[in-house]
C-alpha cells in the first residue's frame, strides 16, 4: 500500500494567500463580501475555493509543488488541500457551490447589483460557471465543479447528455435505502453501475455525494441550522472536507466495491487502536475530488490488514461503530451518514452555532495545521424490536435499553474542521478517545 505521509506546504499556502490578499486589495465588492462571509456563515474565502487565477509564474508554481495538469494554465497540488491556480493577467476568485444559480440571485439580492445574465454551463454538468462582480479587474465567481477533466471551460450537454445526467441523478437520489445489513448495500449496486454507464464516474460520484449531503441534513438540526446561513449566500455545501459512512462487518466489503465502481480509489486506512476496535479507509475521487471515510468495527488482529478489500466476520461483541449500524442502521441506506466535515473558522462556527442551541464537544484535533470537533449529536429514536433483539444477546445492558428507548441513541454530527498550511490528512491520535465518547451505549444528553 502506498504510505500517505501528508506534510505542510506553507509556501504553496502563501502563494495562494498572496494572491487572495491582492485581489481583495483591488476589489471593494470582493472585500466586502469576504467580510459577509465570515459574519453570516463563520468561514474564511480560502475555505470555499475552487480556483484562484491570477498573475503567478509557472516558476513560481513549481517551486511550491504545484503541477500543470491537462488543461492550459491550470495548476493542482498533489499534496496539498489547496484550490487549484490559473497562470491570468487578471485575478479571479472561484468559489466552490452546490448550485451556481442560487450563488447568483443571492449575490444580487444582498448587493442590489443585477443578476447575471448568463450561466455558463448546463445543469448537472461537470463544471459550470456565473460571473457574479467584476470591478478593477478582479473577478468574482461561483462554480459548481463534478468533474476536474473539464478543467476551466464549462460543459454544455446536449438533449441526450441532459436526459442520462437526469436519470443518473434519479437512481442515485432514489436508491431503496429500507433495506438492512450486506443483502440490502449490495442492492445498491445496480444503480451505481448504471449511473455510471450513463455518465462517467465523476458525474455519478459527485451526483451521490450531493444526494447523501442533503439526506444527512434532513436529520441533523446543526446541519440544517448551518446550512441555513450557508445558503443565505446561495453557497450550500461547497465546503465540504469529507463524508463519513459508518457499516457493519458483514457490509463493509459491498460498501466498498459500491464506491470504487462510483470511482473512489483507496487512500491511507485509521486504525483507533485495540481500545477503540475501530478503523476507516479513506477513499478520494481523483475525478470529483470527493473523499470519505468508510468506519467499520476491526479487532486487534487486523491493524495490518487491507480490511477493505476482506470479507469482515462477526467478532461476537459490536464496537462503537458496529453497535450505532445495529441500533440505527446502514449509512449507505436508511441511516444516512454519521458526519459532514465542512471546512470553517474553527473558533467562530464553535461560538456561534452554541448561540443558536447547537453546542460542540471537545475538540479531539487541536493543532496549528489542523483543527477538528463534532457538534453534539443528533438525538434518533430506535425501534423497540431492535433494541429488545440487542438486549437479548446480551449487546446491550437492558437498563440502557429503556432509557435509549426513552430518549434515543447518539445519530449524527456536523464535524467543524479548520486546515493550514496545506495539510490534506487527518488526526489519528486523539481519534481513539473521540470513538468511545460518541459510542451510542455511553453518549448521553
Amino acid at each position: 500500500m502506498t504510505s500517505y505521509d501528508w506534510q505542510l506546504h506553507p509556501q504553496a499556502e502563501a502563494l495562494v494567500d498572496r494572491l487572495i490578499t491582492e485581489a481583495i486589495g483591488k476589489s471593494p465588492e470582493l472585500a466586502e463580501f469576504t467580510s459577509r462571509l465570515a459574519r453570516q456563515t463563520a468561514t474564511r474565502l480560502q475555505d470555499w475555493l475552487d480556483c484562484v487565477a491570477g498573475p503567478v509564474t509557472v516558476d513560481e508554481l513549481a517551486a511550491v509543488g504545484y503541477q500543470r495538469t491537462g488543461q492550459p494554465d491550470l495548476w493542482r497540488h498533489p499534496g496539498a488541500q489547496l484550490p487549484a491556480v490559473v497562470v491570468a493577467e487578471h485575478y479571479e476568485l472561484a468559489l466552490r457551490t452546490d448550485d451556481i444559480a442560487a450563488f447568483a440571485t443571492s449575490y444580487a439580492r444582498d448587493t442590489g447589483a443585477d443578476v447575471p445574465a448568463e450561466l455558463q454551463g448546463s445543469p448537472l454538468a461537470g463544471y459550470r460557471r456565473v460571473v457574479v462582480s467584476e470591478q478593477n479587474g478582479v473577478l468574482l465567481a461561483g462554480v459548481e465543479r463534478r468533474s476536474w477533466a473539464a478543467g476551466t471551460v464549462p460543459q454544455v450537454f446536449s438533449a441526450t447528455q441532459a436526459g442520462a445526467a437526469a436519470e443518473a441523478w434519479r437512481l442515485l437520489t432514489e436508491r431503496p435505502r429500507a433495506l438492512t445489513g450486506a443483502a440490502g448495500v449490495r442492492a445498491q449496486l445496480p444503480a451505481a453501475h448504471r449511473a455510471v454507464e450513463l455518465v462517467g464516474p465523476d458525474l455519478a460520484a459527485s451526483y451521490f455525494l450531493q444526494a447523501e449531503r442533503a439526506y444527512w441534513q434532513r436529520h441533523n438540526t446543526a446541519a440544517a441550522v448551518q446550512h441555513a446561513r450557508q445558503d443565505r449566500l446561495g453557497l450550500g455545501w461547497g465546503n465540504n472536507d469529507h463524508h463519513t459512512f459508518r457499516s457493519s462487518r458483514a457490509a463493509f466489503a459491498p460498501l466498498i466495491g459500491f464506491l470504487t465502481l462510483l470511482g473512489f480509489r483507496t487512500r491511507e486506512r485509521f486504525y483507533a487502536g485495540a481500545e477503540a476496535g475501530w478503523g476507516a479507509q479513506v477513499l478520494e475521487h481523483p475525478g470529483c475530488g470527493g473523499v470519505i471515510f468508510a468506519d467499520v468495527d476491526l479487532t486487534a488482529a487486523e491493524v495490518d490488514l487491507d480490511f477493505a478489500h476482506t470479507e469482515l466476520g462477526e467478532t461476537g461483541r459490536y464496537g462503537t461503530v458496529g453497535m450505532w449500524c445495529a441500533l440505527h442502521g446502514e449509512s449507505l441506506l436508511a441511516a444516512g451518514m454519521h458526519h459532514l466535515e465542512g471546512q470553517f473558522s474553527f473558533d467562530e462556527l464553535t461560538a456561534s452555532l452554541a448561540e443558536l442551541g447547537q453546542p460542540s464537544m471537545r475538540p479531539f484535533s487541536d493543532y496549528p495545521y489542523l483543527r477538528q470537533a463534532f457538534t453534539e449529536a443528533e438525538w434518533w429514536p430506535v425501534p423497540a424490536a431492535r433494541l429488545a433483539a440487542l438486549a437479548a444477546a446480551g449487546q446491550l445492558d437492558p437498563d440502557r435499553a429503556a432509557e435509549i428507548a426513552e430518549t434515543g441513541a447518539a445519530g449524527s454530527h456536523l464535524e467543524n474542521l479548520a486546515r493550514r498550511g496545506g495539510f490534506k490528512g487527518f488526526n489519528q491520535t486523539n481519534v481513539s478517545t473521540t470513538l468511545l465518547a460518541t459510542d451510542p451505549r455511553e453518549y448521553r444528553r
